[in-house]
């Protein structure tokens, strides 16, 4: 790069400086003018991850499934233990003919003489129980999800801006040095590579435009609003990484307090009823009978009793379905009592190296922003090459997404941590969990 006349420095820094009004004014105005329009029409309040969170639970198609899915479950489980109806009959004889009419009235009362109707209420007792606390781990997945989408749009938001502000930088950058290759005092090559640079800025601009507006869309999707409905995004907060439990109590608190676990175990009860339910069905519900009867003006009673007899149908299948069933939940209560622990240990993991690095992460965009700042300075007084203040660029650049993944992966891997957990690490958290210090101590 060639060197700068020591007597032409006061006219470079003037034009250095107009430069850099221009496309600041100019350029960059525009393009916060378009960061603007995209977000206008949800100017009126600012969207945080409580907010979105409290907005989700009313009207979230995912929790509102979720809801609408165990309702018609719990249904079902009581539909199946219902005890039959008695049937009642009044019957005329004889019409059109001669004789006296005979009347009957007649009662007809099932009578649960094996026991399957109780088998059958206390399976469903058990299964209401699954029901309700499948219904928590889907609710609880619910929210996560809808979290993960709060954080991948504040994610794109805060890409946006820093795309944003390194074309500002580099239009700027590139208007300077067309002005100086017309006064000769940088090479063509120089600026038509500013140049490119700045375009090629402006290229990752367009594909952040459009990262914002499909993350915004999945947030508003998740939240079961519309997208014109979302407010302004604030800034993504850093987290705060309490400690977390060692590996030992961190299974023990998941396994007393993860609703996958009691779902799991009144799984594995609910199949051992139906199966002593099936066991009881071989011989089918006896029917008593009972009633009044008039024939030839004479009024006499009667009474009965129907039982079905087991010679085709002695219930084999259903037994053998329900001993599969039973073989069935058991095997998948022994997946997920492995499967807690390998949850708990890879959030853990995940969560503890993250909080290792809280310190040098949380200072990445200051130090980027000052790598940034003093590389321009140097560039514009001639102490830096071209090479040098692009390098520079693109490392202040990096250091600001690594903040912004930083931020983003630290709150995701605590609440995949609070999701294996079962429970909130402190108040803080946003999530509907229970507190961690309200549990029983034997939860730990």
């Amino acid at each position: 790069m060639p060197a700068y006349p020591r007597d032409g420095r006061c006219v470079v820094a003037a034009l250095f400086v107009l430069g850099g009004w221009c496309a600041t004014f100019g350029t960059g105005t525009a393009l916060a003018q378009r960061a603007a329009e995209g977000s206008t029409a949800s100017q009126q309040h600012s969207l945080g991850l409580s907010q979105a969170l409290e907005l989700a639970r009313q009207h979230g198609p995912s929790l509102r499934i979720a809801n609408a899915r165990r309702d018609a479950a719990l249904g079902r489980a009581r539909e199946s233990a219902q005890f039959a109806n008695p049937t009642f009959e009044y019957r005329r004889e004889n019409l059109g003919s001669t004789l006296l009419p005979d009347i009957f009235a007649t009662l007809y009362l099932p009578f649960d003489v094996t026991g399957k109707r109780l088998a059958q209420r206390r399976a469903s007792g058990e299964a209401r129980e699954r029901i309700q606390a499948d219904g928590v781990a889907a609710r609880r997945d619910a929210e996560v999800h809808v979290a993960r989408a709060w954080l991948d749009a504040a994610v794109a938001q805060e890409h946006f801006t820093v795309v944003v502000a390194q074309v500002e930088a580099l239009e700027e950058v590139a208007a300077v040095d067309a002005t100086r290759q017309r006064e000769g005092l940088v090479s063509e090559g120089a600026a038509m590579r500013t140049r490119l640079e700045a375009d090629r800025a402006r290229l990752s601009l367009a594909t952040a435009v459009g990262l914002q507006a499909r993350t915004r869309a999945d947030l508003a999707r998740a939240m079961g609003v519309t997208a014109v409905q979302l407010g302004v995004l604030p800034a993504l907060p850093v987290p705060l990484l309490p400690p977390s439990p060692d590996s030992a109590d961190a299974i023990t608190l998941a396994v007393g307090s993860r609703p996958e676990v009691a779902a799991r175990a009144a799984g594995v009860r609910e199949a051992q009823a139906r199966v002593g339910v099936e066991q009881r069905g071989a011989l089918g519900d006896w029917q008593l009978q009972g009633g009044s009867k008039k024939t030839a003006g004479i009024m006499t009673g009667q009474i009965g009793l129907a039982l079905p007899f087991p010679l085709f149908n002695r219930n084999d299948g259903a037994r053998l379905r329900t001993r599969a069933e039973l073989a069935e939940a058991t095997a998948w209560q022994d997946d997920l009592t492995i499967g807690v622990a390998a949850d708990v240990i890879a959030a853990r993991t995940t969560y503890s190296a993250l909080r290792m690095q809280a310190v040098d992460a949380s200072t990445f965009a200051r130090r980027g922003r000052e790598i940034a700042t003093s590389a321009r300075v140097a560039y514009r007084e001639g102490h830096a090459s071209l090479v040098e203040l692009l390098d520079a660029e693109r490392a202040a650049s990096d250091a600001m997404q690594a903040h912004i993944r930083w931020t983003a992966d630290a709150w995701l891997s605590r609440f995949e941590l609070e999701r294996a957990l079962g429970v909130r690490l402190d108040a803080d958290s946003p999530l509907d969990l229970p507190l961690r210090a309200a549990l029983p101590p034997s939860t730990k």
